[in-house]
Order: structure tokens, then C-alpha cells, then sequence
């Protein structure tokens, strides 16, 4: 299979050019009528989504940018509960499908099939799908697998878009940019008092601890989306092409540091840690002491404006290094872990299926005389979450997805400095960096919020291929790949 990228097709006449995009127009209007709310509020928003629609036929990384800051900011859910608008994540994967089709019919441009994403979420799928069949709780197993497969459409519908050239550095910059700027608003809210207003649920602050939850209602949910940012917006300051550019970085990575504060997650920051150790492998020596400057800063200015519990709460990462001593949140964190190995062991082949772990927690805790709760509890850990409900099979499988994700970013990141694209290189590994950052953080967190973590791992089991899709016309080009265009991307 071979992709000549060097003479892209001619585009049809405008004439024609305006008839399909209404076509597309309509057909978008009408799946919104067909799965979303009837009500008088769609035909409000309708002349700007039919506007959306037709720039992004023209320049289709609008889209993938606006389905980026889409997932990032939960804005389907939060327009449902703040507007009563119909739910966007509906309409996400018939409208990418949509503008794939207007794409081909008027510019000839097949979309890019992501093989090694298709295969590995695939097989990830059939072993969730499966689990419903031996699962006490089959309905709940079933649902959350069929949830898995939209989110992980949706990724692959994504990926088709890598066929830009720009793909990979448009999802990046977008998720940087809009986790920024839900950081400010919480930000503001925190230093002028005012915690019950949240912006319509996109940056809420929870007024009785005082942490910020962002979009996601979930400050350690939301904290691990900042770390994944974090990395590439440091890369963007480190690379600025001149001192507007690394200014506005500037004050895009000292919100996001701010936002990750105020988030007070301990597991984020230990993600941090791993995602800033990984960055630091592509730096240059000029770089790696610009990024201590910016690191001694940034402590300076943490010490002299974060509040004393803050400061206590972060504190107790070394105190339960050290000495072993447990807040309550992670005592209870550490019985949803005891409890979790204690099923694994009765169950260690394929778990006790999707989505089942808090059905057996209540009667395994008390067989183990752990801490009490009050309703079901989560295993806070997404690979104990995996061993548990799908054993020691879906754990395997997915260190294997994993494993591959990462030689891929390794040999992307070889590729780009083979042909001499040194900015590209240190872009991809500022995307490794954040993806193992957000890898590490979800040790202490469960599989709630998936679809970006989804989407970031499906490009990076493709990141190699999508450079040689681009760079040397194949992406199953074995060897020293023939170059045919050499310039920087990012």
C-alpha cells in the first residue's frame, strides 16, 4: 500500500465545490435532527455549525483542532448541563465521517488508515466485549465495552486526518492551548475568591477544598490531562522561533504549572516528574539550563503564593515515602489496591469482567478488615483496574499496546532527526514525554474519563507511520526510507 503525497489531486470547480459542501451541509443537519434533541435550540446553532462544517472541508485540521478542544474541555456534557444544548459527542463521529467523505469527493484526498491503531483497539475491544460473557454484572460489561468502542472510532476517525501533514502537531498545540486557557479561568477564580461560579462547569472549583476540577468535575482526572500539556508547551517555549512566540508559550506554561498546583494532585505531579525526566532526554545542553532557570523560577514562585495547605498536602508524597505515613485518601486508596490483587488472585486469568470490581469490593474489604466505604468503590489504579477485570490476559495486552505506542514514538523521533527534521524530533518527544506522564499518573486513577487517553496512545502506536506516510511515501517502507520532502512541520 503506497501513498504519493508529492502531487496532490487538483480540487473540483467552486461551483461544485459550494453544491457538495451544502450536501455536507445538510446531511449533518439532518444525523443532528435523527440522534439529537429535536428541540428549537439545534436550528439556533445550526447557521454556525453549518459555517464550522464548511471551513473545515476546506481546511480539515479545523476540525480535528475543534474535536481536540472538544474531549479536552468535556464541552459535550457541559453544554447539556449548562444549556440544555443537544449533546455534541453525538454528532462527533458522523460529522468527521462526513467531512472524510466531502474531503475525497471534492479533493481526491484518501484518508490515512491507521493499521497498527485498528488492529490494537480492536483487539483491546474483543477481550472488554468478551469479559460481558462470564461478568456477574454482563448489562454493565457490555456498556462499558460498547462505550469503548466509540471512543475508540472516534480515535481512529481522528487519525484518518493524518493524512495533513500538520496532524499530530494540530492535536498537541490544541490541547495545550485550551487546557491553558481553562486554567486561567480557574485561576482567576481561585485568586479573586469567587469558587461557585465554575464558567458553566468548564472551570469549576470545588469551594469546600478549594481544588480545581477544570471540566471534568475530577481535579485528578483533570490534573492528568495538564500533565500531558505540559511537556509541549515547554517544548514550544524552549523552540521559540523568536521573543513573541516565546512569551506567549511563556505564560501558556507557567497557567498550565499554576493549573496543575491548583489541581492539588499528588499522583499529577509524580506524573509530572516522569513526563519532565522523558522531556529532558531531548534537550540540549543550552536547553537543559534554560529548562533549570525556568525550573528555579518556577519553585520560587510556588513557595512565596501557594497557601500552606497546598504546600502540606504535596508534602505527604514524601511523608508516605519516607515514613509511611497515610491521610485518609490513601489508606483508601491503598485497600482499593489490596482488594484489587485479592481478586486478581482469585480470578487471574480474565478478571472478574469490565466494570465489576466495585461489586466485589464491599464483601472483600470486610473479609480483609479494611477500611469501610460506604458504596462501591473504584480499584484508583488503571492497571490494577485492567488486572482485575480482565486479568492477567488484558494487563498483557495491554503492555503490549503500550510497548508498542513507545517504540513507535522512539522510532518517529529517529526518523525525523534520520532526515534531518530536528524541531519535529523534539516535538515527538515532547509528546512521548507527556503521554508517559499521563501514563504514570493513571497509576492511581481508574478508566473514568477515556477519551482522549484513548486518542493520545492511538496516535502514538501511529506516530512512526504517519512520518513515513508523509516523508518517504509508504508507511510500510522497510530500511533507510527515501526522503522526498524535508522541511519542518511544527
Amino acid at each position: 500500500m503506497s501513498h504519493d503525497t508529492s502531487h496532490p489531486a487538483a480540487p473540483f470547480r467552486p461551483r461544485l465545490n459550494l453544491v457538495w459542501m451544502l450536501a455536507a451541509g445538510l446531511f449533518a443537519g439532518f444525523v443532528a435532527l435523527t440522534i439529537g434533541d429535536k428541540s428549537a435550540k439545534i436550528l439556533l446553532v445550526a447557521p454556525l455549525a453549518f459555517l464550522g462544517l464548511a471551513a473545515a472541508i476546506r481546511f480539515p485540521l479545523i476540525a480535528l483542532a475543534g474535536l481536540t478542544v472538544m474531549i479536552v474541555t468535556n464541552m459535550s456534557q457541559n453544554l447539556i448541563v449548562a444549556f440544555d444544548l443537544p449533546s455534541t459527542a453525538k454528532l462527533a463521529a458522523p460529522g468527521l465521517f462526513a467531512l472524510l467523505a466531502a474531503r475525497f469527493l471534492l479533493y481526491q484526498e484518501r484518508p490515512y488508515i491507521a493499521w497498527v491503531a485498528i488492529l490494537s483497539l480492536t483487539a483491546f475491544f474483543a477481550l472488554k466485549l468478551f469479559s460481558a460473557t462470564y461478568a456477574a454484572r454482563w448489562e454493565l460489561s457490555l456498556n462499558l465495552s460498547i462505550d469503548f468502542a466509540k471512543d475508540a472510532l472516534v480515535a481512529l476517525l481522528a487519525l484518518a486526518f493524518m493524512s495533513q501533514r500538520r496532524g499530530i502537531e494540530t492535536i498537541t498545540t490544541s490541547a495545550a492551548l485550551a487546557v491553558a486557557a481553562i486554567c486561567a479561568l480557574g485561576i482567576y477564580q481561585i485568586v479573586f475568591g469567587n469558587m461557585m461560579a465554575g464558567f458553566h462547569g468548564f472551570a469549576v472549583v470545588i469551594a469546600n477544598s478549594g481544588r480545581f476540577s477544570g471540566p471534568l468535575g475530577d481535579a485528578n482526572f483533570f490534573a492528568c490531562i495538564i500533565v500531558f500539556t505540559i511537556p509541549l508547551a515547554l517544548f514550544q517555549l524552549l523552540n521559540a522561533r523568536n521573543a513573541l512566540s516565546g512569551l506567549g508559550w511563556a505564560i501558556v506554561s507557567g497557567l498550565l504549572i499554576a493549573g496543575l498546583l491548583a489541581t492539588q494532585s499528588r499522583g499529577g505531579l509524580i506524573g509530572l516528574a516522569v513526563a519532565l525526566l522523558v522531556l529532558g532526554t531531548g534537550l540540549t545542553l543550552r536547553q537543559v539550563l534554560s529548562f533549570g532557570v525556568i525550573g528555579v523560577v518556577t519553585v520560587l514562585l510556588v513557595a512565596t503564593v501557594a497557601s500552606d495547605e497546598l504546600i502540606q498536602r504535596f508534602a505527604t508524597i514524601l511523608g508516605t515515602v519516607s515514613e509511611g505515613e497515610l491521610d485518609t485518601s490513601t489508606e483508601g486508596r491503598l485497600a482499593s489496591w489490596q482488594v484489587a490483587l485479592e481478586l486478581f488472585k482469585e480470578h487471574p486469568v480474565l478478571g472478574v469482567g469490565i466494570g465489576n470490581f466495585n461489586s466485589y469490593y464491599q464483601n472483600m474489604a470486610l473479609e480483609l478488615g479494611l477500611i469501610f466505604r460506604g458504596e462501591g468503590r473504584s480499584t484508583h489504579s488503571l492497571y490494577l483496574e485492567i488486572l482485575t477485570e480482565q486479568g492477567l490476559v488484558g494487563l498483557l495486552l495491554m503492555g503490549a499496546i503500550l510497548f508498542v505506542a513507545a517504540r513507535s514514538i522512539i522510532g518517529a523521533v529517529r526518523f525525523a532527526n534520520g532526515i534531518g527534521e530536528v524541531r519535529l524530533a523534539r516535538h515527538l518527544t515532547a509528546f512521548g514525554a507527556g503521554l508517559a506522564g499521563y501514563l504514570a499518573a493513571m497509576t492511581f486513577l481508574q478508566d473514568s474519563f477515556p477519551r482522549f487517553l484513548w486518542l493520545v496512545i492511538a496516535v502514538a502506536l501511529e506516530a512512526e507511520w504517519i512520518l513515513r506516510y508523509h516523508y518517504a511515501g509508504s508507511p510500510f517502507l522497510s530500511g533507510r526510507p527515501r526522503v522526498l520532502r524535508s522541511r519542518n512541520v511544527s
